[in-house]
């Protein structure tokens, strides 16, 4: 039972416990070498500092947690009608793929502040800014599974007689699924960063926020455990993505992050 449990969640397990184990290392660390708490606090005392800001939380949590929510629900959307519209149309692909690649290119952290002047301060900024940075993977995944259809398939849609709108819903939309959640799942993690950065920029609340304040105060154990609450946020989101793929796709065998299974590092 406990086999089949492991073999099961392996994948959301692994990343857990490697975490549990660096922190083991780094509270070892500190206890040995004893340095000063500015440079390096303790995982211990990282816990302390959130148990001691108490409630105090709640309202940047939320923020934050917000925010990144609807920029990567707003890019989900608008990433797959884009991805749908540059391979419905030649003309919508020559207007819209420059703009993307520009956006991409540009570093957010230098777009956001005229971001901030155009749109004002506040949390729809803060939302655009992380829209923006989400957006792109959403895109460029999405309208690949879009395009990578089998020949014969299209052939026979032809044969068929088969409208292009139902090619797309029958055809099209299906075979894109397993490039949507690898799009999601990268945009996942770009969307927290997208709000973090925006509260660098231009927020008085919000973890991102509380990071630049413990900064400047030189209060690392604060800058620390609002940076482990955004980690574990971060992982949470990106984890849920998993799970909601591996119910969309039952079918599909979970598969190593970076390398197949039947891979050898040399």
């Amino acid at each position: 039972m406990i086999k089949n449990f492991w073999l099961k969640n392996k994948q959301i397990l692994i990343p857990i416990i490697t975490l549990i184990g660096l922190l083991g290392l780094w509270q070892i660390y500190v206890m040995i070498a004893k340095p000063p708490k500015f440079l390096l606090p303790s995982p211990a005392d990282i816990l302390e500092t959130i148990r001691e800001f108490g409630s105090g939380w709640y309202k940047h949590m939320e923020f934050t947690i917000s925010a990144t929510l609807l920029g990567f629900i707003a890019a989900i959307i608008f990433g797959v009608l884009a991805a749908i519209g540059i391979i419905w149309s030649d003309t919508i692909d020559a207007a819209i793929t420059p703009i993307l690649v520009v956006l991409q290119v540009v570093p957010k952290v230098a777009f956001a502040p005229l971001l901030f002047i155009w749109f004002g301060i506040g949390k729809h900024t803060i939302v655009i800014v992380t829209f923006l940075v989400a957006f792109f993977p959403i895109v460029v995944n999405m309208s690949l599974g879009l395009t990578q259809i089998e020949p014969e398939l299209i052939m026979l849609t032809r044969c068929y007689h088969m409208s292009r709108f139902k090619v797309l819903m029958k055809i099209r939309l299906p075979n894109a699924i397993p490039h949507f959640f690898s799009g999601i799942k990268v945009a996942s993690t770009l969307a927290v960063i997208g709000a973090i950065i925006g509260e660098f920029v231009g927020s008085n609340v919000g973890l991102g926020y509380l990071v630049i304040i413990a900064n400047n105060n030189l209060n690392t154990s604060l800058a620390m455990a609002s940076i482990l609450i955004i980690s574990v946020f971060g992982m949470i989101l990106y984890y849920l993505m998993v799970v909601i793929e591996r119910f969309c796709m039952p079918w599909e065998e979970p598969k190593p992050t970076f390398r197949k299974k039947d891979e050898s590092i040399c």
